[in-house]
Formats: C-alpha cells, structure tokens, sequence
C-alpha cells in the first residue's frame, strides 16, 4: 500500500471518531522532525475525494453513511454506471464523474443525490412508450476493489509504458514502471496486477504479472480472454501426480466387487467428431411389451474422493470449459481422458441406471446400479446420423451395433412424442460450429448440425437425469437439482405483447404453464420469425441453476431433474455420484448426511457461478472466432435476418450465426424510437423488428472489441 492508503487504513481502524492534524500525527506515532505538510496534503487529498469530511475549525471526520446504499458498480461503454443495490431493488445511476475513481464490479456505497419520478416522455411513435424514472447517485465510498487483474494492450511510445485494459468497463490505462513490464513489448498482450486504482486526479498504476504473446497471434486472443475471467488452465503437481497414479494403476478385477457385469451387453458411446472423454455409454433391448434402456455413465467419484486434492480441484473449477482451439478439463487429462473414460474395448467401472418402458415410452420401473462395463464402439453423431439415414456401407461396418441402434431409435422417438405430449420446449435454435486450424485461425464458422443421433442421446440423458432426481427426491437425500423456475408474470406480459405483434396469441399469462410456451412455438414455426420468437421466449424465462432444493425444471415440462449423465465435465453430477454411491453401499449415516446437506448448497452456488463464468468465457471467444473469421470479408453481401433492435441500431444474424450490428444512421433516413415492447426499431416510414429478412454488406470488423458492422446493401 502507498502512504496515502495505510494512512486511511490506521485512521479507520483507530477509535477516532473527530481528529485534526496533531491528533493523526500523535496517533501514527511520527517521531519528531517528521514532514507535517506530507500529512496534511494527505488528509486533503482524502477529503478530495470523499473519503474524509474536514470542518471549517480544521477538524477531520469520516462521512457518515448511515443513508448510503451498498451496491456493485455495472459500468458501461460511455464511462458512466449503474449500481446495483446489495439489498435489491432498480439499479441506481452514477455518471463518471460521480464515481470518484470507482471501477466496474467495485462494492461501494453511495448517496442518492436526486431522485426522478416517473415522468411520461413525449413521442411520435406509433406506440405508446412505458413510464420510465431512475434515481442517481454519487459514491462516497470504495468498500471492496472487483478487481485486481486485468488483460490488456501493451503499449511503449517514447519510453512511457501503458496498458490499455480488453474490458472497455475499465476506461483507465494503467501506467507501468520501467522495472515492471517483465519484458513485455510494444503490442502484445498482457496481465497486469492494479497496484494503484484511479482516483478523479490521477490513472491506476500496475506492474505486469504475466506476458501471454503478441496480440496478433489468433492463440494468445484465446489466451487473453481465459485470463480476463480468471479460468485455471493448469493444476496443482499434487493433483496430475494423484490422477497419473490412478490412470497408470488401472481397472483391476478387484474393483469389480459389488458391481452388475454389463461386459457382454451391446454398449456403445455416441458423442462428437472431436470428443475426448465420454462419460455416456447406452445399451437398449426391445422386450416383448415395451424396451429397455440402460445409460452407462462413468464412474469418477470411485476416482475422486471426497475432500481429496482432486475434488477441490474440481470443485473449484465447477466445469470444463470448451473453446474452438482449447479445451480446459475440470480434472486433469489423465481422468478424464484415461481411467474415467468409457473409452472402447476397455473395462471401465460406471454408475449405470436401469430403465424400463411400455410401447408408448412411459416409465414402468427404474434401477440404479454400480456396474462395469466394455464399449464396443466409439460412434460418433456422424455415423449413427449416415446410418439412420439408410447408409448401407455405414450399416453394413457396425452390423451388431446398428441393430441395436435401430431398437434405440425407436424408443427415442417415442420418448420425443411423450416428451412433446408433456410440453417440452424444444427451441432448435441455431448453435454454431466454429472450426480452426493448427494455429487457432477460425478456417470456417457454420451451423452445428442436429440430427436425429443428437436427439436420440439428448432424450435417453433427459429421461435418466429425470428417474434420477425423482428417485432421490422421494427419499429427501442431500442433493444438487438442476432447476428451471417458472417465468415471472412480468416477463411473460411482456413476451405476450411480443408474440401478438406477430399474430401469435398466449392466453393464461397470469399462470403460463410449458403446454402454453409449446403451443406459441408450434404455430411458430416454419414461419421467418421463428428463431426470434424462440429467442425472446428463452430471454422471457428464468435462467436454469443448480439448487439443493427439488423447485422443477419448466423449460423441460418436468418435476423432477438433475444433471447425473456428465460427471467428468461438471461438479454437480460428480457430487449427487458420491450421494448415489453412499446409499447404495450402506453407507450415509446420519452424520454423512447432515454434512452432505451443507455440502448440497455449497455446491450448488459454486457451480451455478462458474458455469455462468464459463458461458460468458465461451460466448466472447466464439465472438471472438467469428470477428477473426469475417475480418477478410469486408465489402462482401450476406442475407442476414434481424436478430435485435435498439436505440442505436439493429442486431443482425447470418445463416452462418455470425451476428453483427447496422448503425441507426446506415439505414433509410428517418425517425427512429426503439418499442422495447415489440423489439423494434419504429420510423415515420420505416420499421425493422425481430425476424425481418435483410441484405447486408460487410463494412468493418474490430477484432480487439469483437464487433461486426454491417450496412444494408
């Protein structure tokens, strides 16, 4: 800490409620001949900016802050923010000059230095606009920094070292000392630890803590945005010491005790072209009233033992996360690549669950099991898709497996006819399949393919997770749901009056139930606005999370759910695995269970919170990818639809899914009003709205922000 800091530090720590200058120097002890004007030009830098009140009588006081509200400071691209109150309630309004060197997602305080009724706003639309009204504020004190890293630009010019922060909530370069840059050169990408926050007078200061490459490089842009959400790439010695150990010991005849042989069954794991580790495998028979299915998932938490080095490892991490040109496994390689893998032709210990059906695909009875199993096969969606599209070659190569394959498909598309009888939604929006090469160049950017294969394992994992979840919900074990809460009146109002302004009528907003969503979907579809009804149908519900409470999953028309099918890649299906095993083996005692019922609400925050940090790594880097990708192609057209609208302009969307934006002034001249109500852009003569059909040229690509601009052609 710098002098400034430490002496704020004593003061609050110190009983001192009213001090002037003698009293902060008798109270720090300063021993005589000590520069007194240092101090005082001090304390008036603190009451510059707001962290201490200083009298007229030359006393000096700290700010009360009895009526301050405590919030996270939400900047955006123009300098200003928003804060959003700890205790709930609207975000409050601090312009940047208010914000007396606040930085985003700072906690501070603030006080509220006007408060705006609602007051109508006159327009021209065709519309009536909503009411609107926010109260603004000033912060008045820094409680806790957001953060303490940044990535950033290197830059070098005439001996001056700068950094320039990727987060553009972050408008401050940080100045480097010369004995700080760890050799860093002009251009490339940085880590930078903020040594000194910006205050209104002066910037932040830094050092560098890691040089990632030359921002150039299409790996290091990767790089920069795994550092930029504090991503852990790497594990601990202990950890890969621990994994080698088990994955060089291997699966031994003794591990087999207590387990259902499944060895001589046909098992297969279906997953994608470039999939590594498969935790899945199926198997399903046709029985002489209905089938069988059985769903094979790996057995990690025989591996990864409670409280172990690798389970903190993993807790820590919540998920693997997956980038066109990295992937950054929750457990080390050697698990989930290795022992923990159903790789085929090997004998792998599994959780394996039993279930058993009628004609029509309803449930009759379910069976959890601690098995061992043998893959046959390592297919992927590719060739189950070219066999089930009648490819002779394809069937004739994987005889064995595809008969068992054509009894599987059966059963899946009876499970889709139930599931769609009970109101699943089924949005089918496009996903997209981004692929590079060697040196993490984007080679092409498409929509990733959904066959039927696809469905198949979806609806064979939905249907386990689900007898899972009812299973140990009915015997109120400690466990991690997944749920899926029902929209809020005031998102379904709003996403009725969307809907309308395409025809489309949803009764029952007051209690919207699955069947009713299902139902807009249906007349939906095939129709141009299809993928943006579905898009602002998933924008109108609550976001799925992990809960030790059993609260549903209404997306998927379900009371019960869990995620059980993927515990190699996330921590929630490795700690209702420990749950399973425990029960199965005897061996929850009250004690057990009581710690577990701790352990189930930690768990499920944690993991919450870092599959939405992995989301949002994963959302910028295909950003990212797709920005590389069009950067080429300034000048070329597209067909594009509109993907979103507002003040500014339009969001649009490439059958590729690239998205990219037209700038209100690149379209015909005219006065445009955003009707939030209808996701609209509305003129005297001219409205775009969600869904319309455009041609577009490409005008310019910014790769370091990841924006695409687009006019219309």
């Amino acid at each position: 800490m710098n002098f400034k800091e430490t002496l704020l530090s004593k003061l609050e720590n110190s009983k001192l409620k009213m001090f002037t200058l003698e009293d902060v120097i008798r109270f720090l002890g300063f021993r005589s001949g000590f520069d007194k004007r240092a101090v005082e030009a001090t304390l008036r830098e603190l009451v510059r900016e707001d962290k201490l009140v200083a009298s007229k009588r030359g006393k000096y006081m700290f700010p009360d802050y009895s009526a301050a509200v405590r919030g996270k400071v939400l900047m955006n691209r123009s300098g200003n923010a928003f804060v959003r109150p700890d205790a709930g309630g609207e975000d409050i309004f601090v312009s940047a000059k208010n914000l007396k060197g606040a930085c985003n997602q700072d906690t501070v305080l603030v006080k509220i230095t006007k408060s705006v009724s609602k007051t109508k706003v006159k327009s021209k639309a065709k519309f009536t606009p909503r009411n609107f009204g926010r109260e603004e504020a000033e912060v008045i004190k820094i409680v806790e920094r957001g953060y303490s890293v940044l990535v950033g630009l290197f830059s070098c010019v005439n001996g001056t070292n700068l950094v320039y922060p990727d987060d553009p909530r972050f408008s401050d370069s940080i100045f480097i000392d010369a004995g700080s840059t760890l050799g860093a050169q002009d251009g490339f990408k940085v880590l930078v630890e903020i040594t000194d926050y910006p205050t209104r007078n002066t910037m932040a200061r830094g050092k560098v803590v890691e040089v990632l490459g030359d921002a150039k490089s299409y790996k290091v842009s990767t790089l920069s945005i795994v550092r930029a959400y504090g991503l852990i790439e790497t594990f601990s010695d202990e950890a890969v010491s621990a994994a080698k150990a088990m994955n060089e010991r291997g699966v031994l005849p003794v591990d087999f005790e207590g387990r259902k042989d499944y060895r001589n069954d046909m098992v297969v794991t279906i997953d994608g072209e470039d999939a590594k580790d498969f935790d899945d495998a199926i198997c399903v028979k046709k029985l002489e009233n209905g089938f069988k299915l059985f769903v094979h998932i790996a057995d990690v938490s025989h591996y990864v033992e409670e409280d172990s080095v690798l389970d903190r490892e993993a807790y820590k991490r919540g998920t693997s996360v997956y980038f066109p040109d990295l992937v950054i496994p929750m457990l080390p390689v050697e698990l989930s690549n290795g022992i923990c893998s159903l790789n085929p032709h090997e004998d792998r210990l599994t959780l394996s669950v039993e279930i058993e059906f009628d004609e029509n695909a309803n449930i009759v009875s379910h069976k959890i099991n601690k098995g061992v199993i043998r893959s046959s096969q390592r297919l992927t969606y590719t060739k189950v898709e070219q066999m089930i599209n009648g490819d002779g070659k394809m069937r004739e190569t994987y005889t064995k497996e595809w008969e068992m394959l054509a009894v599987a498909l059966e059963l899946a598309k009876r499970l889709i006819a139930r599931r769609d009888n009970a109101g699943e939604l089924d949005f089918d929006l496009p996903e997209p399949q981004i692929d590079v090469d060697e040196n993490g160049k984007t080679v092409s950017v498409k929509r990733k393919p959904r066959g039927l294969s696809d469905r198949l394992i979806e609806q064979f994992m939905v249907v386990t997770n689900e007898v899972v979840a009812f299973e140990f919900d009915k015997i109120k074990a400690p466990f991690v749901y997944r749920v899926h809460e029902t929209p809020t009146i005031e998102k379904v109002r709003a996403f009725k009056a969307f809907a309308g302004s395409f025809g489309l009528v949803l009764h029952d907003s007051n209690g919207v139930t699955p069947k009713e969503f299902q139902r807009v979907l249906k007349n939906a579809k095939g129709e141009p606005f299809f993928t943006a009804v579905s898009k602002v149908m998933l924008r109108s519900m609550q976001k799925a999370k992990y809960a030790p409470e059993n609260l549903g999953h209404f997306g998927l028309a379900l009371k019960n759910y869990c995620h059980f099918t993927s515990p190699i890649r996330r921590y929630p299906d490795l700690f209702i695995h420990r749950v399973i095993s425990l029960l199965l083996e005897g061996k929850m005692t009250n004690q057990k269970l009581n710690e577990l019922l701790q352990k189930a609400e930690r768990a499920s925050e944690q993991s919450s919170m870092t599959e939405r940090v992995a989301e949002d790594a994963e959302r910028d880097v295909d950003d990212l990818k797709k920005a590389e990708f069009m950067a080429d192609k300034i000048g070329e057209e597209f067909d594009a639809v509109v993907s979103g609208a507002f003040d500014g302009g339009l969001f649009v969307e490439l059958e590729s899914t690239v998205e990219g934006m037209i700038d209100k002034t690149n379209l015909p001249p005219d006065s445009y009003v955003y009707d939030e109500t209808k996701f609209s852009l509305v003129g005297r003569n001219n409205l775009f709205r969600i869904g319309d059909k455009l041609h577009v040229k490409l005008e310019s690509v910014d790769t370091f922000s990841r924006k695409i601009n687009f006019v219309l052609a």
